[in-house]
């Protein structure tokens, strides 16, 4: 369960475990028998068959336990080694099952950790979790999984196939992947899961694009292997691991924009198929929502690489440039990358917001999430501060940012992201800005990212790496005295973040298990009512007088799939003069993701604020800022019928004549103070001004 700790000194999302029930997708595509024949049939029951598939599972979860810890990898592997290679030799046919094929690769991994780890300690390298994801090892991992991969499609095994897949997609082998979806989407492209399949393959085969741009030479190697027979009682895991020479001359990213914009529509379609066939807007939530999320960060990732391909080379001549052109560049590089800036930490709280509105999610899928937002947060940092020339004496003409923005925002994201125990980096993270130690910990909640995985331990190897490079670069700024100077200093910080950048392209992308559990979402329903007993039918006011509501929030499937024992229930409404409705209750109910979830994202914030500031305001408040957003709290004891009862008044007296709807977003507050937010399941009401 993500949630959040409301006594903490800083506030960030965290998973707590529940019970979770069988995926709707996952049983009924079993009931679909994606296997052409059931594997487990009478005729092949047996003690002997029951025991070997619980070996392997065993197996399989042992390792799940203990690959974590330093030092097992390389003793895994033997043991793992030599259970797999005995059912090769005397039970053949188990080769063609998902546990066989997890085994297989969590020997592989484990195989390829200690040898790069070797490698590590053979140059000097005395770290001792191996940097695996910033090598091009994944091309072997790929390899060895579409070895397995080939044998379950043409023994025809599509469930075991299908289930390999999504373990593909979950450490980011999207060749794999695309492998499989396309034959199983094939072979029941008539079936009620072919949308399903045909979504899942237009993500994978984005994702895949994605891969190839930054080794644009492992297709060779990987259309190399798909057209290799394959022998069962052959070694499968001891696939070539030495490929890093193979996959040399990779695209510039400077030149990708077009490419990565190709992909990002096609994941987008992935979007539109899980769309057309959904039965409602909250169907497949979780996916299209996250999908969205997605294709947000490939637009921004275009943008970026856009402005620094239009500034990627330093200028000739530059001491004839004259200080007011100087200045013109600097504005201009500085609020293009302030505007992506602002848009990645907008992206990194959505991610929050998705970790905390699905209580259901189990841990691992969690901690995707959260290394996601994480990423966010860290690239918005960097392209706020690798060109921020606000400490350059030659930069006496300041550009004018948007009125959101600020440097200390964006560092206080990051900033409650951080481990706290690495005392070095959270040193210099404060002293990017003059901003006191109250205010970094105070102001924001987010997920954190858990360090157990590699992959986790890789990303903050990258955000250690940036903060450095930042830091040094900012402290060599302090001697520019002109604006030439100041230009020189812009092209480097442009520099700097294009290396970052790179890096973090060359961490693999993954989806979460919980991508794969499709079932309806946690949420509540808000009812609203006109507390005016004349007003029966309708909610209406007079203009120049505040809108007094009468509220009951309804919630859903919390309590059925959560051990959640809920004490109080929080909800903010809001609304704009601004946007009023040009026909009464005629807006489109057209489920908008994108705005949506940005204006949920938004609520979110605000509410939590309300809920730490001490609950206690419930009357209308008036935001200074050029919104103009009106909003109001309400907060409910929950019953046990499920549903809650408040009241609130909504200040809409600057409001003019005309229709106007509320937006709400609620959160839940459980007895042991922890907090989670509440999908809204339905639209909010309609009100006039007359």
């Amino acid at each position: 369960m993500p949630v959040i700790t409301l006594e903490a000194s800083y506030d960030t999302v965290e998973p707590a475990a529940g019970s979770i029930d069988a995926s709707c997708m996952e049983t009924d595509t079993d009931k679909a028998k994606l296997a052409s024949t059931e594997f487990c049939s009478k005729n092949n029951s047996s003690v002997v068959h029951d025991l070997i598939i619980c070996t392997l599972k065993f197996a399989n979860a042992c390792h799940d336990m203990c690959h974590k810890t330093s030092g097992s990898s390389c003793s895994l592997h033997h043991s793992i080694k030599g259970l797999t290679e005995c059912v090769q030799q005397n039970a053949s046919q188990y080769c063609s099952t998902y546990e066989f094929f997890h085994l297989i690769m969590c020997a592989h991994i484990s195989w390829s950790t200690c040898k790069i780890r070797d490698g590590n300690k053979g140059s000097g390298d005395s770290n001792e979790h191996p940097k695996i994801f910033f090598t091009p090892a994944w091309i072997a991992h790929e390899l060895c999984a579409l070895r397995m991969a080939k044998v379950l499609t043409r023994k025809q095994s599509y469930w075991e196939a299908y289930r390999s897949a999504m373990y593909c997609c979950h450490e980011g082998l999207w060749f794999t992947a695309s492998f499989v979806f396309r034959k199983v989407s094939a072979a029941f492209e008539s079936g009620t899961f072919g949308f399903w399949f045909k979504s899942l393959l237009l993500f994978a085969a984005g994702e895949l694009e994605m891969k190839l741009l930054l080794f644009p030479s492992a297709i060779s190697k990987l259309v190399g292997e798909l057209n290799t027979e394959v022998d069962l009682h052959e070694d499968l895991y001891s696939v070539e691991t030495d490929v890093e020479s193979t996959l040399a001359g990779s695209l510039e990213l400077h030149g990708c924009q077009e490419k990565i914009t190709g992909i990002c529509e096609r994941i987008c379609l992935a979007n539109d198929v899980l769309s057309s066939n959904a039965s409602s807007d909250r169907e497949f939530f979780f996916q299209r929502w996250f999908i969205s999320l997605r294709a947000s960060f490939l637009k921004i990732l275009t943008d970026v690489l856009g402005i620094l391909n239009a500034h990627s080379s330093a200028p000739k001549d530059i001491s004839h440039h004259e200080s007011s052109s100087v200045a013109i560049e600097n504005n201009q590089v500085l609020l293009a990358l302030t505007n992506c800036s602002l848009r990645l930490s907008d992206l990194a709280k959505s991610y929050d917001l998705l970790a905390a509105s699905h209580g259901d999610m189990d841990h691992e899928s969690f901690t995707t999430v959260a290394r996601l937002a994480f990423m966010c947060s860290l690239l918005s940092f960097c392209t706020a501060f690798s060109v921020d020339v606000s400490n350059v004496p030659g930069s006496s003409d300041p550009c004018t940012l948007p009125e959101r923005f600020s440097h200390e925002s964006i560092l206080q994201d990051l900033h409650q992201r951080v481990d706290r125990n690495d005392s070095q980096v959270v040193s210099q993270l404060r002293q990017f800005i003059s901003v006191s130690s109250y205010e970094l910990d105070s102001v924001h909640f987010s997920t954190r990212m858990n360090m157990s995985g590699i992959l986790e331990k890789d990303s903050y190897s990258l955000f250690k790496f940036a903060v450095a490079s930042l830091f040094r670069a900012r402290a060599d700024a302090k001697g520019v005295t002109t604006g030439v100077d100041a230009l020189h200093h812009l092209h480097r910080g442009m520099q700097l973040l294009s290396s970052i950048l790179r890096r973090l392209m060359e961490l693999p992308f993954m989806l979460p298990r919980h991508f794969f559990s499709v079932r309806p979402c946690l949420g509540a329903e808000l009812f609203m009512f006109d507390s005016n007993p004349a007003n029966k039918n309708r909610i209406s006011v007079p203009r120049g007088f505040q809108l007094s509501l009468t509220l009951c929030l309804q919630w859903k499937r919390v309590l059925e799939r959560t051990p959640i024992r809920i004490a109080k229930l929080y909800c903010i409404l809001a609304t704009s003069p601004s946007s009023p409705l040009h026909i009464a209750g005629t807006r489109s109910k057209q489920f908008e993701m994108r705005r949506t979830t940005s204006e949920m994202a938004v609520l979110h914030a605000k509410l939590l604020q309300h809920i730490k500031s001490g609950g206690l305001r419930k009357a209308s408040h008036k935001e200074n800022s050029h919104t103009e957003l009106v909003t109001a709290f309400a907060c409910f004891k929950p019953a046990g019928s499920g549903q809650g009862f408040s009241d609130c008044l909504l200040d809409v007296s600057s409001f003019p004549r005309g229709e106007y709807q509320i937006a709400w977003q609620a959160c839940c507050v459980d007895e042991n103070g922890r907090c989670f937010s509440l999908l809204p399941l339905n639209d909010g009401a309609v009100f006039s001004v007359q």
